[in-house]
């Protein structure tokens, strides 16, 4: 292997959550000694659900065994290597927490197999903290009831002064598709000829990206017949063009063109997909969280159906405790179980799963009908099930 050739002084990385560990790797191989390599990254807005690896784990050993690169602690005139932006001025302090409380799961209805509603959490207690909430009430500690909410420091209340909750953050439930798609139509329509929108001052966002360019399309067709140009980001344009403002177009967009982008009213439709997914729940999550995140002023979640109903319900309790966050905090093994049955699946490995409860269902059913008796099973068998049973009881 040839060893890298440094030809850069710095390099900086924005959204570097969105790039995998060997590019941060590469990039860090191309520097010169001084090594200034700057990533900025969002931890919630992993789509993937692949956390972002410590520095440590990130840019591996050196011979001797120790770490390549590990974070100093901070010391009076020196730079801070880690550092964490408390402090937000884009989204208002209901919408950074309502978006945090459906990323996380926070009034999600329990899940048996968990004990807790929580689709994720913080591997660190203290990010709740560094990322600029206070504990109210209760403590951060496993098994005990908090109350986190946030400070007029880290969500500075300008927007809260200038427009009221309820016009900030909106959630609708529509009976189909149809009437959601006239909906947002209809308000795109008021936003430009009523209430002094640009275009460029809107974005649409479909959660799904795989969906996106057919669901738009009778929204945009509506549009069209009231002479409202519309674009789709990256198809009805070149890769590197979201919006600008002499395209005199509204943008529709899926999740993925999304990130890094950002306007003064998005709307969100087909939310209902961000409720409950069978292997990616927490994949789910995050994008409805970045969907939301992307609002500078105004935000409209909307979506049809049983499930939007729910996250509707979940939105109500935000609202309802003022914004707050408040949760019991999930034990070790909560967060072991959360990892695992919130995991992100291949779609082999949700094949599998269902194929395996099928089966086991009909040898359950079989056996307790007398179609088959356990001796049938063989002996060996039936000892390793019950041993491993008996270990995953412990």
């Amino acid at each position: 292997m040839k060893t890298p050739i440094p030809i850069y002084d710095a390099i900086l990385v924005d959204e570097a959550q969105d790039f995998p560990p060997a590019f941060l790797r590469l990039c860090y191989e191309l520097l010169n000694d001084e090594k200034r390599l700057v990533y900025a990254y969002d931890e919630l807005q992993v789509l993937n659900s692949q956390s972002m690896p410590s520095p440590e784990e990130l840019f591996g050993k050196k011979p001797d065994g120790t770490p390549r690169v590990r974070f100093s602690t901070p010391q009076i005139g020196k730079p801070k290597q880690d550092i964490i932006l408390e402090k937000c001025y884009r989204n208002s302090r209901p919408v950074l927490a309502t978006a945090h409380a459906l990323g996380f799961g926070i009034y999600r209805k329990s899940d048996p197999e968990i004990g807790t509603g929580l689709v994720q959490i913080f591997d660190q207690k203290s990010l709740w903290l560094d990322v600029g909430y206070v504990a109210i009430d209760g403590d951060l500690d496993d098994g005990c009831e908090v109350t986190l909410a946030r400070t007029e420091e880290s969500s500075p209340n300008f927007l809260e002064a200038h427009s009221s909750i309820d016009d900030l953050i909106q959630f609708h439930c529509f009976g189909s598709q149809q009437e959601q798609d006239e909906w947002v139509a209809n308000a795109i329509a008021d936003n430009l000829e009523k209430e002094e929108f640009l275009p460029d001052d809107i974005i649409v966002i479909n959660p799904d990206p795989l969906s996106t360019r057919k669901v738009v399309g009778p929204i945009r067709a509506s549009l069209f017949e009231r002479n409202i140009n519309t674009h789709l980001a990256g198809v009805d344009t070149s890769p590197d063009v979201f919006s600008n403002a002499e395209m005199d177009s509204v943008t529709f967009t899926g999740i993925y063109r999304a990130k890094g982008n950002e306007a003064g009213m998005v709307y969100i439709i087909n939310a209902q997909d961000c409720y409950s997914s069978f292997g990616n729940l927490a994949t789910v999550r995050n994008q409805l969280f970045t969907a939301i995140t992307r609002s500078k002023a105004w935000v409209r979640v909307l979506g049809f159906g049983n499930e939007m109903e729910k996250l509707v319900e979940e939105f109500n309790q935000v609202r309802e405790n003022n914004f707050q966050l408040k949760f019991t905090y999930p034990t070790s093994e909560q967060r072991k179980n959360m990892n695992i049955i919130n995991r992100d699946m291949t779609d082999e490995e949700k094949r599998r799963i269902k194929r395996g409860k099928h089966e086991l269902i009909g040898l359950i059913e079989d056996l307790e009908s007398g179609k088959i008796f356990v001796e049938d099973l063989g002996r060996d068998q039936v000892k390793r099930l019950r041993e491993y049973l008996n270990k995953e009881g412990e």
